[in-house]
Parts: C-alpha cells; structure tokens; sequence
C-alpha cells in the first residue's frame, strides 16, 4: 500500500524533475559557446558517460548544433582530438534536450529509444536525465528533401515501416496520437488569438477555394478532428506500433552513403545505410499514418532562408510508380519477416491479401485515403508551436497552409464514411 508520505515524495520528486527540464530547456537556448552551456553539458557527460568525460576541463568541450530538429535541441557533444579514450569510450555523443515534451511523452519516447537501440534500429542510449538524454553519435547527416523524395530511399523507408510497425512495444496501444492532438486543441482553446475567428488564406499551398471554409475557427478545428477521427475508425487499417513523424529531418544518411538516380552507392552488407530517428510521437496507431505520411513530407521542406521559412512543392506528390516502389520496399520487408516468423505473418499485413498486386492496390487507396489527417495534425500542431514557441518561423502561415491541403485531400479522407474504402 502506497502512504502518504510516499505520495508527497514522489510529487516532489516529479516537480524537481520539471523545474530541471525547464531550466535545461532555457540554458540549452543560448548560444552553444557560453560557458554556462559548456560546463553543464561537461557535467551532464561527465555523470552519464565517466571514463576520460569525467576529467575534461570545460574549456575541452566541443559542442556544436546538430540540424534537423524542430521539437528539440540536439547538439554533437565531443572530445578533442588530443584526447586518449580507452576502447569502448565514444569519442562522440548526441546530446538531445526537450523542449516541448511533457513527462508522461518523455517517459513514452525513452523507453521506445531504448528498446529500438537493443534491436540496432536506432543510436544506442547512452544517458538518460531529466531534461534530456544523450545518444550514440552516429557518423551521418538528416536527408534532403531532394533525397527524401528519391525512389530508392523511399523503398528503403518502406522496409524501415515495415520492420517498425511489426514490433511488440510495451507501451498503451490506444491511439495516443489522436489524444495529442486533443491536448493541443485543449491549448489553444486558452489562446487569446484563437477566440476569434480567422479567414481562410494560403500563402504558399494551391488549393481550390471552393473546398475550403471561409472562415476558420477553434471550433471547425475541433469539428474536422472529429471528423478525421471518424473515417480512420472505418479505415480498416491495422493499428500497429508506428513512428507518426517520417520526414528527411528525421532520417539519417550514414556517412560514405550517396544517393542517386540509380540507387545508393557505398552501401556496406549488413548495415542499413538509413536510419529512422525520433519517435517523440511514436505510438500504436494505424499502419495508414505512416504509409501515408511519407507521400504527404514529400511536399514539404523546412529549409527555406527566407519568410515564410518553409517550402510547399505539391508537385512533388509521388506519382503510382513511385508510391509502388515504395510499397514493394514495405511488402518485401514483411515476407522476410514472415519467413522469419515461422510463416506467420506480421500484423502490419495480416490484413492484407498475400497476393502482391492486390496488396499493393490496398495500399496504394490507404495511401491516399490517410493523406488528409497527417495534413490536419501538423496544422494543429502549428498553430499551437505559434503560441507556445514564437520564432521568425511563420507557423501560423504554415498551419494555414496545411489546413488548406487537408481540405484538398478531405473527399478522399470522407470516401471512408461512403463506404469506399476496399
């Protein structure tokens, strides 16, 4: 039986946990240089990796910013070359610090790294604290947009899916991102801005006027959440163990990897030459968010120098070759599974037909049918990072645009209701 005293300690201890994180949160936001910056991540490698870390001085300490992260600060923390370290030391570590993640997401996310690290599908965890965590630096860079939307790395995401979503994870298997989103929603209902309504505009999306309201309010957002939530209950789709955030900024490319138009040169047998990271939002959820939010990335990009800092390239949807490659990339993965299994197939396909085209046809009307909600979601999303986290990053442009290419892709979102969905 639990006392009341143990209560109280607990409570204490969580409410110091998160004073730390916040704390970290503001530090980690200056400049990578200062010396406060330094000494506390000398302290952090210090205690989490020992060895040679604990006998650095703070000026020894090489930090600098890792790009690709929009929900964290990530930094490539390292020794200098003058350095001996013994055998298993790293030379190099990951240092990831939380920005915008509450406890019980936290808790979630490490024990999946985790996990995902013992099974080679990630970087090893390496320290994990309040605040943050420190991971193996693997030698690599993010993908680009122009990679990301590469027929041969789109077939190896579809086997990265493909062996993710077969996994047992020991976490809740209700839909955890839809209560996310009603946590966001739930924040922007306190929002001063969003107790009026707002009109329907588009500063970079193309979409036709008509298929869109007029005017956009805390209430139709709720209303479409609903909804999205309604046509992916009827989708038929598998609620499997998935990574909800595929995009180029969260796909690593391992050193001596190119990409080309004729495949991956540098590949090495027995390493995969991508490597999924983040799974800040991952969580049991249906197989078509995944499927489907490869295509949707594929017309975004983050990397724009100037306002409104972001890309859309609708053209770039993946045309039925393309998206076919991808598929074939997921299903092969699964028979290798299969015939690993035994001959019993994994719930990611279970569903499936086992004859390949008819499966790929089923895919293929997943893929689409889903692409209105990832659309929704980062919307949503968007306008809270607005509220919450103001940077010269347009996010109320970009959640406007987003809801504009939900409303584009919503009659195929509704066709689940119609009963269209085989």
């Amino acid at each position: 039986m639990q006392h009341h005293g143990d209560c109280v300690a607990m409570s204490s201890a969580s409410n110091n946990d998160e004073t730390k994180r916040k704390s970290l949160k503001e530090l980690f936001s200056q400049n990578p240089s200062t010396p406060a910056v330094l000494e506390q991540t000398r302290e952090i490698c210090a205690t989490y990796l020992g060895g040679t870390w604990e006998t650095l001085k703070t000026n020894q300490i090489k930090l600098r910013v890792q790009e690709g992260g929009m929900n964290n600060y990530n930094f490539v923390v390292s020794l200098p070359d003058d350095v001996q370290t013994t055998e298993k030391e790293p030379r190099c570590a990951l240092l990831r610090i939380y920005c915008n993640m509450d406890a019980d997401e936290v808790t979630v996310e490490t024990v999946i790294v985790a996990l995902l690290s013992q099974k080679s599908l990630g970087p090893q965890l390496l320290g994990i604290f309040p605040g943050g965590r420190l991971e193996e630096f693997i030698p690599s860079r993010i993908l680009t947009n122009e990679e990301f939307c590469n027929p041969f790395v789109a077939y190896e995401i579809g086997r990265i899916l493909a062996y993710v979503h077969s996994l047992e994870m020991p976490i809740t298997k209700r839909p955890r991102l839809m209560h996310i989103a009603e946590g966001m929603m739930k924040r922007l209902r306190q929002a001063p801005r969003w107790s009026n309504s707002h009109k329907m505009r588009t500063t970079l999306a193309k979409v036709d006027p008509a298929l869109c309201p007029e005017m956009i309010t805390i209430d139709i957002l709720a209303e479409e959440l609903e909804i999205a939530k309604k046509c992916l209950e009827k989708s038929g789709s598998p609620i499997v163990f998935t990574n909800n955030d595929v995009h180029e900024g969260n796909l690593l490319l391992r050193d001596g990897i190119e990409v080309t138009k004729e495949g991956l040169r540098g590949r090495q047998p027995g390493v995969d030459p991508i490597i999924l990271i983040d799974y800040e939002y991952g969580s049991y959820y249906y197989r078509g968010f995944d499927l489907s939010h490869y295509c949707v990335e594929c017309c975004q990009d983050n990397t724009n120098k100037e306002w409104p800092y972001y890309h859309i390239m609708q053209q770039q949807w993946p045309n039925e070759q393309h998206q076919r490659i991808y598929i074939n990339g997921y299903l092969d993965k699964a028979d290798e599974i299969t015939k690993l299994n035994g001959a019993k197939r994994p719930q990611c396909i279970a569903d499936l037909p086992v004859d390949r085209e008819a499966a790929t046809q089923r895919m293929l009307k997943e893929i689409r049918q889903f692409a209105a909600f990832p659309q929704l979601l980062w919307a949503i999303w968007s306008f809270r990072q607005a509220e919450d986290y103001p940077c010269e990053y347009d996010f109320v442009e970009y959640g406007f645009d987003r809801m504009a290419m939900y409303y584009s892709w919503k009659p195929e979102m509704l066709r689940y209701l119609d009963g269209c969905s085989s």
